[in-house]
């Protein structure tokens, strides 16, 4: 939910829907981004910190998030619940809506 930091003005709720795997090896990023074709890389670097390693990050958000949690949702444990939300938010928005022209989420 976001604030309202503008008064007179109105506000919306949002939902921002983000999927992120932060890893210092950098090989479970390549295997993220070969199995799902989803998704970008980042490598977040700390120069101050001699002792610290490089992380690699692997982020997908919107429509990416619900293609991959279609794939592993029977697999989570943890974040399972999160993850029911997150797909009922979709196909809810899906099954009302017609993308382009005959493709995704088409009635």
């Amino acid at each position: 939910m976001k604030r309202n930091t503008r008064p007179g003005k109105p506000v919306h709720k949002v939902l921002i829907i983000r999927m992120e795997v932060p890893q210092v090896d950098g090989r479970l990023i390549d295997y993220l981004i070969a199995t799902t074709a989803e998704g970008s890389r980042d490598i977040k670097r700390f120069p101050t910190h001699p002792t610290y390693r490089d992380q690699h990050r692997w982020r997908v958000s919107h429509h990416g998030v619900y293609r991959v949690l279609k794939q592993v949702y029977k697999y989570l444990i943890v974040k399972k619940e999160k993850a029911k939300l997150v797909i009922d938010h979709y196909d809810k928005k899906f099954s009302k809506k017609v993308f382009g022209k005959g493709g995704f989420g088409t009635k």
